[in-house]
């Protein structure tokens, strides 16, 4: 056991991982006659997985994920769905957040592209990037009671710290288009700082449609369209599968 006095500079220097591995390791590795090298090689590696763990949970606690539970490993390759492991594992990469490009997953309601979206992010939480998901209609909520209380710059600059920005069910409910500048800003922003993931049931030329202003339009689109790769997920809807199978 660890000596009082060593446990408490332990916990003042907050090495969670480290006390823990030692607390429990140490008097075999006493008996083993492991070196002072390799007793703090192996409590340290302790330490820094304790805190890589801790710093994913933190993400996936501020990403706030509609799916918390997805995970790309549990995808459905139903030959229907026409999903090709190729590109699940060459987005899982997360390179394109790197490159800050975007991703669009579309489909018909109810095909899983939320919660695949929720798998990517997930990817990423565990790749360290920090995440955020918002429904589209819940974001233009957010951005309205932000102008609302005069808080529209420090929710902006929330918004665009994330390193993936997830908008799921774009273009479905439209939007008060005073909103359309503070959303215009915070897609410019992202696409200088990160990834997009949008997931959009509504086809991309019906897109502009959502804009009443075509500047607004034009430059929101170039910003998403131009610089997105895109996933198509095919098949019934999976909430009619349950259904029928009742």
């Amino acid at each position: 056991m660890l000596k009082k006095s060593v446990k408490d500079k332990l916990e003042q220097l907050k090495l969670k991982g480290f006390i823990r591995s030692a607390e429990s390791s140490l008097d075999q590795m006493i008996s083993q006659e492991a070196s002072i090298e390799e007793f703090l090689d192996y409590c340290l590696d302790a330490e820094l997985n304790d805190r890589i763990n801790r710093r994913i949970e933190r993400l996936f606690s501020q990403a706030k994920f509609r799916y918390p539970n997805a995970r790309l490993e549990h995808i459905d390759y139903a030959a229907e769905r026409q999903i090709k492991k190729a590109d699940i594992h060459r987005y899982a990469s997360c390179e394109w957040i790197n490159d800050g490009r975007g991703l669009i997953i579309s489909g018909s309601t109810g095909v899983g592209k939320s919660w695949l979206a929720c798998a990517f992010g997930a990817e990423a939480c565990h790749r360290s990037y920090s995440t955020m998901y918002f429904n589209a209609i819940s974001l233009f909520d957010e951005i309205a009671n932000a102008i609302t209380l005069g808080e529209i710059k420090d929710f902006k600059k929330k918004v665009c710290t994330a390193k993936l920005l997830i908008i799921d069910d774009f273009g479905l409910g439209g939007f008060n288009q005073s909103l359309a500048p503070a959303f215009l800003e915070i897609i410019d922003k992202q696409s200088q700082s990160g990834g997009l993931l949008i997931t959009s049931q509504v086809p991309k030329k019906l897109w502009f449609e959502q804009f009443q202003d075509p500047t607004i339009a034009d430059a929101v689109m170039d910003r998403i369209l131009h610089r997105s790769y895109e996933l198509e997920i095919l098949g019934r809807s999976y909430r009619e599968k349950i259904f029928s199978q009742k």
